[in-house]
């Protein structure tokens, strides 16, 4: 009768070991479905900030470029007005010479002579000034358009992270819920399976 006992026993603990390890690897199944649904949504989250960061980036540096373009464009502007002022400037002074020789005694008096080259390199700056005034006007309108182009990206990027951010301990409790229902779920049917088997 002891050894009956006993048998029966031993029985019942192998009975109880294979369901303790199948409910460990369930769980261990669940748990490990979840961490990776878990590391997914982190990867997609961690990928779709770096692509947000890229084109701020990205942005910034063609706004960059840009303006360093419309200096250089100044610069080039600059230079090429700084060289044909200089070559009317000798034009004038050949000139001058010229006309002196050849005309001796009608020659204009020195004081009219400066004073028409004073009038005429006023004439020729406030033409220039004139035609400056929309390229101006226009580069400076573009440089606003690009600050302001830029500002905006950037606080809809902060906004977009924001709204994530918030949201995000919700999401985790969600994961977390589903989790354990899931989790619930399984032992639930393993012990409506036992009940089953045990009726058969």
């Amino acid at each position: 009768m002891a050894q009956k006992k006993s048998d029966t026993i031993q029985a019942a603990e192998e009975k109880i070991i294979p369901a303790a390890e199948e409910s460990v690897a369930v769980g261990s199944f669940v748990d490990t479905f979840w961490n990776q649904f878990e590391l997914s949504r982190e990867r997609a989250e961690q990928l779709r900030e770096n692509r947000e960061d890229a084109y701020i980036n990205a942005l910034r540096e063609v706004i960059k470029f840009n303006k360093q373009f419309r200096k250089s464009v100044g610069e080039l502007y600059q230079q090429s007005k700084k060289t044909n002022k200089e070559m009317v400037s000798e034009l004038m002074h050949q000139f001058s010479f010229g006309k002196a020789e050849e005309i001796k005694a009608e020659d204009l008096p020195i004081t009219e002579r400066e004073e028409l080259k004073k009038q005429l390199s006023e004439v020729s700056g406030q033409l220039e000034n004139l035609a400056l005034t929309p390229i101006k006007s226009i580069f400076r309108v573009v440089d606003q358009l690009e600050d302001n182009f830029e500002k905006n990206a950037e606080s809809g990027v902060a906004f977009s992270r924001e709204r994530r951010n918030a949201w995000l301990q919700v999401r985790k409790e969600y994961v977390k819920l589903a989790r354990d229902t899931h989790l619930n779920i399984i032992d639930r049917s393993k012990g409506s399976l036992k009940e089953l088997v045990k009726m058969q």
